[in-house]
Order: C-alpha cells, then structure tokens, then sequence
C-alpha cells in the first residue's frame, strides 16, 4: 500500500490576518471569537492507493488445475484512492483556552484535540494493466466488481487497525496549526505556546 500525504493550510482568512491595532489598555485581542468563527480548520489530508489483481496465475484448487490447462495469460491490475483528514474543530474552544499575559506579550492558547475523518474513495478504480493472451477469456465486469469490494474491505481493515497512519496524521495537523497560530499571533504583537486537548 503505498501513502501520499498532502497537507492543506488553508491561510485566506482576511479578518484573521489583520493587525490587531488596540489601544495599550485594552487588555484582550479578539482571538476567541475569530477563531471560532472559523469553525472546520482542516490541516492535513492523506490519500491512500490501493492496488488488487485478477491473475489466472493465482488461482487455487480445481480451477487452477484448469487454468494451468489453457493457452496463454490473464491478468488485470487495478487501483483507487481513499481519503482521511485531519482538522481541528475551533468551534470547541472555550473561553479557558485562550490566556493573555500582556506583561510578557505572551498567548497561551489550548486548542480542541485534531480529529481524523475518512472522506470515502474513488467512485472507479483504475485500470493500470490488462493482457489478455491465447485461449484466455476476458476478465468480466462481476470479477472486477468483486476484486473492487474485496479492495475496499481490506483497506477499511487496513485503516482502522493501523494506528500509525491515524498518529502520524495526527502529528503533522498539529506541526501545522502550531506554525500557523504562532504567525498568526505574532502579528498581532503576541509569543504564544500552543497546546492540543487530550
């Protein structure tokens, strides 16, 4: 199985981005509700490739005796993606999150747990090779349909019992909120340590 990993931060938010020009003893910036007002910020996404044959080479028992009868070779291979992201919910953050030190300049702000969802597959799977030789029939739409759900269960097993993809997504959402929120506080004039809830 192989893994392509594409990370989405997604920065346009003008009324984040705008400088926090207050006067000195105002002693808040509106970082609470603008960041709630974000809601889904969805930092990391991961596509999965899937790869299935259909080989008379593989065949076992009487049908294999019978393939090994015939002239020639079947084979087919095929793939489709599946998708999973990772995001933060910023509509979960509570007015404890977020605490100012103005004596250091200093935000220190506790965002939700980053969460992972499985956004689906490909409607079709891709033929990435078909040969078909000699005395061999061509491979049918019922095979392919059942070579296809028999991909999709093993890669639904393969996500949900592998916790490493589900960590390591995990890991990289979090270096980029990290990143992002440290920019975004230092321009309104603020260091800040970030944290995740548990």
């Amino acid at each position: 199985m192989k893994l392509k990993r594409i990370f989405i931060l997604s920065l346009a938010v003008p009324a984040l981005i705008t400088c926090g020009c207050k006067p000195k003893e105002e002693k808040e910036i509106p970082v609470l509700s603008e960041l709630k007002d974000m809601q889904r910020l969805v930092l990391a996404e991961m596509s999965l490739n899937k790869v299935g044959t259909i080989d008379d080479a593989n065949t076992k028992g009487i049908e294999a005796i019978i393939n090994g009868l015939k002239v020639g070779k079947r084979i087919g291979v095929y793939s489709y993606n599946t998708y999973l992201e990772a995001y933060i919910d910023l509509s979960k953050l509570r007015d404890d999150d977020v605490k100012i030190d103005d004596s250091r300049h200093l935000v220190t702000l506790t965002l939700p747990a980053v969460e992972t969802a499985y956004l689906g597959r490909d409607a079709e799977f891709k033929e990435e090779h078909y040969r078909v030789t000699g005395l061999r029939s061509d491979i049918t739409p019922s095979e392919r349909a059942r070579l296809k759900e028999l991909m999709c269960e093993s890669l639904k097993e393969d996500v949900t019992s592998n916790t490493e993809l589900r960590k390591m997504l995990i890991e990289e959402a979090q270096g980029k909120a990290r990143s992002y929120f440290t920019i975004l506080l230092r321009n309104w004039g603020y260091d800040s340590e970030i944290l995740f809830r548990d």
